[in-house]
């Protein structure tokens, strides 16, 4: 007997292509891996044996856990796993259907718009609604949060920087390294991470008041009132984003802006700072200038010299008297007597920190070195004339009191004499920052500098070189106060020196003298500009700092979000992290027919089919739609006019499950997916359209309609967020409710409900709900397709005979009735007896395959048996496969379900550059390909799938799967 073993695990071989691993322990089954010497090498490369090993564990399990050969690691599960469980002593497992990784614990704090942060479980509450911060490299941008998922418990590491920030994070969490997306698991101490040095104002809720009326603009020219009305600026409430942005608008025209002639208000500033402006003039609604730039000549205490001065200005006499409204004062601000907008003290820390960092933007001097290894304090000062010091006096003493609020000290306002101008006398007033090194860390952390790039750089470089000077000071304390000690417990002072990696003379004081204070950083510690010239902040603020430790710790519940924004990064405690189902359609046009026109039937594909992580679908659904939708699924479709009766007979299930219970899944869930009805969504998910190559059985490919040559379109999409909320929820409920069926498992990613719980009914209801939202969706994009088709190539969709040829659902678990054995007291899992059982079928990553005759099988196929659509990489085809004869005994009647991923997406975004794989797909082998972004290319680059037909000789010599038909892509759309 052949025998193999991976990292401990045993395989022994059955026949060609059957490799068991034998039942032993407290598994209730063997386990089954389907794969030829080649491909089981890959599977055995990852966790994929031991998770199926796990699998057997579950309550009811059946005959023998099975991994198909495309398997690879998932969570709980395998990818391409398949196992079936008694539905009335076994149990249901979300687990093993399918759901995503979750990486973070809950208490980590997420950076989200407007320079403010919450944990990650606190915006589980509330995701849909937000925008995290983007560290893209070029820019530092916000962008919507489109997925939060959350687990249980999973073993994390806790990773530490030489600058002292701290996060953790499961092993395979991604961090951003000098050399790309590195999971935690594979960096090293020494190693470098990008982060964040400016960290924000936890998010509180505001009160919500209206801050400006119509009432305020009661004597204004009417049209002034309708301007801001047509911009939502009209009323104005605290709680409103435009808000937002004007109040570091205010704040920066309080410093640098002044009024002009009509209308005309002006900004000064540097023209990166300014373009940071203007693009939040645009975000209200209102057009600025360009960037003007001149040469000025100044004289000041008789030296002259000139200066290049740019500034812009807007025009609207309407946002003029919003700027005056809110406080920006017409007249000369030295006398016009302005102090703090009186809706300020109304506001949460974090909207009051906006006014006031774009003030200090404005205002305050950019950080620098007072000597060698201090930092001067950071200082505003105003002129004021005598009559209105008190105004000033006040604005002073309030934006003290703000800052005292955020525990940042300063020090007493500070009132000087200056040459008065030619009309009033005037006094200059000022106002600090305590520089010792804490109080500066949280200032330009939690407040820092707003528009202003040049400042907040330095800013960053002062953190990292404080925190830096702080943590080599408390490195000198711990080793005084043990030196202090050690002496004072009898040891040598020459055998304490040789304890401690530090200068003689540092011990000796220590011991001797004594200390009274903290200690110097020591003489070997940079100065600030030393420091500076070895710290480059990119333009998204982040800086590259040194890992000094990563060890494990513990297990905790984690969790983690997914962002639109083509960077898939998020800051999370200030470090840069990381981010079914298949039909196909036949039509009778050729590949001649579309030869010539792929670019313009792929751009026109993208520009209809809505794809990405984010909102956006062919039908925008009311709630209504939605329950109707789970309820009925392509029944639905076909009432609404986005089917027809042909769609449906050649669907899985005729495109409705009927245990669909639209009750049992969550508003939340039903509130994602309203938005994403019609599709594609983002990772793997695609519409190809592809030609036919090559046909294997004449007979079968004659029932489905393929031929050589021929023209058919793939889409392979699911049930978008709907469907991961459902799985979260569920998760969630079972994890409290069924404890102890989980402290029964090797792996808690198995969570499981028991067959005939109330949960167990819940879930299946739930999850067969997801899958007619799924279908609907499918067909959605199917209807807009054959659209697309229309105007293309001018001529009906009818009369291209674009009709379905199957669609069948991946990621489930359905009950089915297949023929089992079982023990003496009538029990699955024994030999002595074969019965007939109905089962929960787990298919992760796995498809349906029923052989001719099986009574589920549609009619048009029963006699030749099921499509099955196997999709393969971009440059490596597909294929379609009929459902075996030895399915049923071998696998419930399961097969592959694709290629399985030989590379993880990180590894694939540093292995493949997404515009080569593009240009060659398109140059070399003729594929169009069009996508979201170039790292959805490269994690879905023809290099990192397993051989599509390896996988497909292996289902078709055992008789699970069998060939029918081989096809290549033409174009190619991706979320």
């Amino acid at each position: 007997m052949t025998t193999r073993e991976f990292d401990g695990i045993r395989l022994e071989r059955v026949r060609e292509h059957v490799w068991e691993i034998p039942r032993e322990g407290e598994m209730r089954v063997p386990a089954r891996v389907l794969a030829s010497e080649s491909l089981l090498e890959r599977i055995g490369d990852d966790d994929t044996l031991q998770q199926l090993k796990n699998a057997t564990h579950l309550p009811g399990m059946t005959s023998h856990a099975v991994c198909m050969p495309d398997g690879h690691q998932g969570y709980g599960f395998p990818v391409g796993g398949v196992g079936a469980t008694d539905a009335e002593t076994g149990c249901i497992s979300p687990g093993a259907v399918g759901y995503d990784i979750n990486c973070l614990p809950g208490e980590t704090d997420v950076r989200l718009a407007f320079g403010r942060k919450l944990s990650l479980e606190a915006l589980g509450e509330r995701f849909e609604n937000e925008r995290a911060a983007v560290a893209a490299g070029d820019e530092l941008t916000t962008s919507e949060v489109r997925l939060f998922t959350e687990s249980g418990a999973k073993p994390v590491y806790e990773l530490e920087t030489a600058t002292g920030r701290r996060i953790e994070a499961t092993g395979d969490h991604r961090f951003e390294t000098p050399e790309g997306m590195i999971p935690v698991e594979e960096l090293t101490p020494g190693e470098s991470v990008y982060v964040h040095p400016f960290e924000g104002i936890e998010h509180e809720d505001p009160d919500e008041f209206t801050v400006l009326s119509e009432d305020d603009f009661a004597d204004d020219n009417p049209q002034i009132r309708r301007v801001l009305k047509d911009r939502g600026l009209l009323p104005l409430r605290s709680t409103d984003e435009q808000f937002h942005r004007l109040l570091k608008i205010v704040g920066f025209l309080l410093g640098d802006g002044s009024y002009g002639g009509p209308g005309q208000t002006w900004f000064y500033g540097e023209p990166e700072e300014l373009e940071r402006i203007r693009a939040d003039i645009r975000e209200i609604g209102f057009k600025p200038s360009k960037i003007y730039e001149r040469d000025r000549n100044h004289d000041i205490d008789g030296s002259t010299f000139e200066r290049t001065e740019d500034s812009f200005k807007t025009t609207s006499k309407a946002l003029r008297r919003v700027f005056v409204e809110l406080g920006v004062p017409e007249g000369p601000k030295v006398a016009s007597g302005f102090t703090t907008p009186g809706y300020l003290d109304r506001l949460a820390d974090w909207q009051r920190a906006l006014f006031y960092a774009a003030y200090f933007g404005a205002e305050m001097n950019t950080p620098a070195a007072q000597s060698d290894k201090n930092l001067y304090c950071p200082k505003v000062s105003q002129t004021r004339t005598a009559d209105t010091r008190t105004a000033g006096l006040a604005f002073l003493e309030d934006m003290a009191s703000f800052l005292d609020d955020l525990g940042i000290e300063t020090n007493d306002i500070e009132a000087f004499e200056t040459d008065s101008n030619s009309t009033s006398e005037t006094i200059r007033l000022r106002l600090g920052i305590k520089n010792d090194s804490e109080n500066l860390i949280r200032f330009f952390t939690r407040v820092g500098y707003r528009y202003h790039p040049e400042k907040r750089r330095k800013a960053a470089v002062a953190v990292q070189y404080l925190r830096s000077k702080e943590r080599a000071i408390s490195r000198r304390e711990r080793i005084a106060t043990e030196a202090q000690t050690l002496a004072d417990g009898g040891s040598d002072v020459s055998d304490i020196k040789e304890r401690f990696e530090i200068n003689d003379r540092f011990v000796e004081r220590s011991v001797w003298s004594g200390r009274t204070g903290r200690p110097r950083p020591g003489d070997d510690f940079p100065d600030f500009e030393e420091f500076r010239e070895t710290v480059d902040v990119r333009a998204d603020g982040a800086v590259r700092t040194e890992i000094e430790s990563i060890h494990a710790a513990g297990s905790k519940p984690v969790y983690d979000i997914g962002v639109t924004h083509d960077a898939h990064t998020f800051l999370a405690n200030g470090f840069v992290v990381s981010n079914c189902g298949v039909r196909m359609m036949k039509t009778n046009l050729t590949y001649d027919d579309v030869r010539g026109r792929e670019e313009e039937l792929v751009e026109a594909l993208f520009a209809n089919v809505p794809s990405g992580l984010g909102g956006g679908g062919v039908v925008q659904g009311d709630m209504d739609t939605v329950e109707s939708v789970l309820d009925r699924g392509v029944d639905w479709a076909l009432e609404a006019g986005w089917a027809v009766p042909a769609d449906l007979e050649h669907c899985e299930d005729e495109g409705r499950r009927p245990d669909a219970d639209p009750a049992a899944v969550s508003q939340k869930a039903k509130d994602r997916g309203k938005n994403q009805l019609g599709s594609l969504g983002s990772g793997n998910h695609f519409l190809e359209v592809q030609r036919v190559t090559d046909v294997y059985r004449e007979d079968v490919a004659d029932a489905y309609g393929l031929e050589p040559g021929q023209i058919v379109v793939l889409i392979h999409c699911g049930s978008r967020g709907l469907g991961h909320q459902t799985c979260t929820d569920y998760l969630r409920k079972i994890e409290k409710r069924h404890s102890d069926l989980l402290a029964d498992l090797p792996d808690k990613e198995l969570a499981a409900a028991p067959a005939g719980s109330e949960l167990a009914e819940d879930y299946y209801g739930a999850m067969c709900a997801c899958i007619n939202f799924a279908w609907v969706n499918r067909q959605l994009i199917m209807h807009r397709t054959r659209k697309v088709f229309e105007r293309v190539f001018d001529r009906s969709w009818e009369s291209m005979d674009m009709h379905l040829l199957y669609d069948v659902a991946h990621n489930i678990a359905k009950k089915e009735v297949h023929d089992v054995g079982v023990d003496p007291q009538g029990r699955p899992g024994g030999d002595d007896v074969r019965e007939e059982r109905e089962l929960y079928v787990h298919r992760k990553g796995a498809t349906r395959a029923f052989p001719a005759g099986h009574p589920e099988v549609p009619a048009a196929y029963r006699d030749v048996g099921q499509p099955i659509i196997i999709p393969g990489s971009m440059g490596a085809g597909s294929y379609v496969l009929r459902g075996g004869e030895a399915s049923m005994d071998l696998t419930f009647g399961s097969t592959a379900h694709g290629a399985g991923r030989l590379m993880s997406r990180t590894q694939a975004k540093q292995e493949f550059w997404g515009e080569t794989v593009q240009d060659e797909l398109r140059d070399q082998q003729h594929v169009y390909v069009k996508a979201q972004s170039g790292a959805t290319v490269a994690e879905e680059a023809p290099g990192v799938y397993k051989d599509v037909d390896e996988v497909v000789r292996v289902s078709d010599e055992l008789g699970i799967g069998d060939k029918v038909a081989r096809t290549y892509p033409v174009c190619n759309i991706k979320g």
